[in-house]
């Protein structure tokens, strides 16, 4: 398959950003992509995209260790295999429960350093609706749309967690399996630089939580996460309350998903495999439906259909080592 090639939107000042922070040039970018398509081939069971526009958000989130961005892609196509349901009805239509009850939610603007602020207030969620898995998917589809947009790739976002209001009914869904698992997708699985963990307003009991998903977090993981109770000021450290609402001592209203829910949901989100109709091959080949928008993946259906849901690589390619990328 021929590969496309990357075109650059950033501005000047980012693309200084970009090698000041990632050892980004055209040079590296170039030696990057190459040594990428080495390893593709590699791996001929997987049928890789090839649009570079796609790839490089793997090298960013990698800071442009190439090794690390080719197990991230990796990780990425074999989500599929791993936790297929997370890509049935994979469109912000699909997730309408989940926002409806508020969240995730992107703020309007940006941090100080100009990342995108995801925001989450899980007190209200009913486990008997709908699971966990639900709001982890959410999570995923917005975050993975947010690192479409080239700065976001460089500067990364921020995640703040308002747990107030969780009772033990719900901490209670986070057993030691589910903690690997979502810990797993977000650290080493989706292409984004996580500059910043923020729980807010957490209960006693969130301590007994935590416990169950630090083993999975990474070191770097684990220093960015940041615990600030309801002391809002500490939280202001690194997040501006000009760009917070009114709930964690912001000064931008309530807050309230709403605006921002009904633009997501226009969004004509497709999850599509590489150009050849296909994504992973082992005994059989796995053929997709067409969508309207080209991307990266397919169907969990195509997959079960396959037959190939139990058939994944060896321990060494799973996507739950947690422990296995240790720095970003």
């Amino acid at each position: 398959m021929a590969s496309i090639p990357y075109k650059c939107t950033l501005s000047p000042e980012m693309q200084k950003r970009a090698e000041k922070e990632l050892g980004e040039n055209h040079l590296m970018r170039k030696l990057a992509f190459n040594t990428l398509y080495k390893y593709m081939e590699e791996k001929p069971r997987i049928k890789f995209c090839r649009d570079e526009n796609f790839l490089i958000r793997f090298l960013r989130a990698k800071k442009f260790e190439v090794d690390r961005a080719f197990k991230a892609l990796k990780k990425y196509y074999e989500l599929h295999l791993k936790v297929p349901e997370f890509f049935n009805d994979y469109n912000p239509r699909g997730i309408k429960h989940v926002l409806d009850d508020g969240y995730p939610y992107v703020l309007t603007d940006t941090d100080m350093e100009g990342r995108k602020v995801v925001a989450m207030r899980a007190g209200h969620w009913d486990p008997s609706k709908y699971p966990m898995l639900d709001i982890c998917k959410a999570l995923f589809m917005v975050i993975d749309q947010l690192v479409e947009d080239e700065e976001t790739q460089i500067t990364g976002v921020v995640l703040i967690f308002d747990l107030g209001g969780v009772s033990m009914y719900q901490a209670s869904q986070l057993t030691p399996s589910s903690a690997r698992k979502v810990t797993s997708i977000f650290q080493n699985c989706i292409p984004v630089r996580i500059s910043g963990i923020h729980f807010v307003n957490e209960p006693v009991l969130f301590d007994g939580a935590f416990t169950i998903m630090k083993p999975f977090m990474n070191d770097k993981m684990r220093q960015r996460v940041k615990m600030h109770g309801s002391n809002y000021s500490a939280l202001h450290k690194y997040v501006s309350p000009k760009i917070l609402p009114r709930e964690w001592g912001g000064t931008m209203g309530d807050y309230d998903n709403t605006p921002w829910k009904e633009e997501f949901l226009k969004i004509d989100l497709a999850w599509t495999p590489s150009l050849e109709g296909t994504i992973i091959k082992k005994k059989k080949f796995m053929k997709f439906k067409k969508h309207r928008k080209s991307s990266s993946l397919g169907s969990a259906n195509d997959f079960k259909k396959g037959g190939l849901s139990e058939q994944v690589e060896s321990s060494e390619d799973s996507f739950e080592s947690a422990e296995e990328d240790p720095a970003q």
